[in-house]
C-alpha cells in the first residue's frame, strides 16, 4: 500500500514577485509591517519556514511526496500545510494500520505556538481531559484513501473534521504523536487574528516571545524526532533583528 503525503496548495515564498502579486489585499497591511519591523522580509521567512518542512517531509520513510492528482486510487493520502512535520515512521505506522475498506485514518498531533490566552488554556485543558476538541482534524493529523469521495477531505481540514465526526465508527485510530504544527511568528493566527494590521512595537515584541518559545520548548520523548526542526527554527528565529 503506497502512502503520498500531498502537500495543499501553497505560494512559492522564494518568488517575491510572485508572493506581492498573489498576496491577501486584507493580509497585505501586516505583510507591509512585517518588512518595515524586521530585517528579513516575510517572504523569505516563510520560505526558510518552508525549507524546514520541506526537509521533514523528506525523510518521512517509506512515503511519497506526490500531488493528489498523482495518486492512484486506493492509495493513502496524509494532507499537510507547508509549515507542519509528520514522524519519520508515519507511513509504516500507516501501513500497520490500514484495514480496508477503511478509508480514513487520524492520530495525535502537538502543537508549538505562544499560549493563546484564556482560552486556549481551557481549549488545552478539555483535551488532557479528554473531551472531544471543536476540529478533530487538524492541518496534518489525518489521511483518507483516494477515492473521490475522500480526496475533497485533504483539501480541508475543517471540511475533513465534520465528515469524521459524523462517521467516527468508520475511522481509524493510528497510535502515537506523529504530528507537529509549527505555529510561527508569520502565521496568520499569531499576527493579530482578527485585526486588520499589527504595530511595529507589538511585531518586536512577539519576535522576542518567539524567539524564547523555540529555545525553551521541551519535547516529549514520543516527539524526540522533532527536536533537530525546533532547532532549525531556533535558529531562523536569532537570525532574525528589528530593522
Amino acid at each position: 500500500m503506497r502512502v503520498h503525503v500531498c502537500l495543499r496548495s501553497t505560494l512559492d515564498w522564494g518568488d517575491r514577485r510572485l508572493v506581492e502579486e498573489r498576496l491577501l489585499p486584507r493580509f497585505r497591511p501586516k505583510y507591509d509591517a512585517w518588512n518595515a519591523a524586521f530585517d528579513v522580509p516575510y517572504h523569505l521567512f516563510r520560505h526558510r519556514v518552508c525549507e524546514i518542512a520541506r526537509l521533514n517531509r523528506s525523510r518521512v520513510e517509506g512515503a511519497e511526496c506526490s500531488s493528489t492528482s498523482e495518486v492512484g486510487p486506493g492509495q493513502i493520502i496524509v494532507p499537510i500545510d507547508d509549515d507542519d512535520w509528520l514522524a519519520p515512521d508515519l507511513a509504516n505506522r500507516l501501513r500497520r494500520a490500514h484495514e480496508p475498506p477503511v478509508g480514513c485514518y487520524l492520530w495525535s498531533s502537538e502543537v508549538i505556538e505562544l499560549p493563546r490566552g484564556i482560552r486556549g488554556a481551557l481549549r488545552r485543558i478539555a483535551r488532557l481531559l479528554g473531551r472531544p476538541d471543536r476540529h478533530l482534524c487538524k492541518t496534518n493529523n489525518y489521511a483518507v484513501a483516494s477515492e473521490p469521495h475522500l480526496v475533497p477531505l485533504a483539501m480541508s481540514h475543517l471540511v475533513a473534521s465534520d465528515y469524521f465526526v459524523a462517521r467516527l465508527s468508520d475511522v481509524r485510530r493510528v497510535p502515537g504523536t506523529l504530528a507537529v504544527q509549527n505555529r510561527t511568528l508569520a502565521s496568520q493566527t499569531a499576527l493579530a487574528w482578527g485585526r486588520p494590521s499589527i504595530g511595529r512595537e507589538e511585531l518586536i515584541a512577539l519576535l522576542r516571545r518567539y524567539q524564547k518559545l523555540y529555545r525553551s520548548w521541551t519535547l516529549r520523548p514520543e516527539l524526540a524526532w522533532a527536536s533537530p526542526y525546533v532547532g532549525m527554527m531556533a535558529e531562523l528565529m536569532q537570525d532574525i533583528h528589528p530593522a
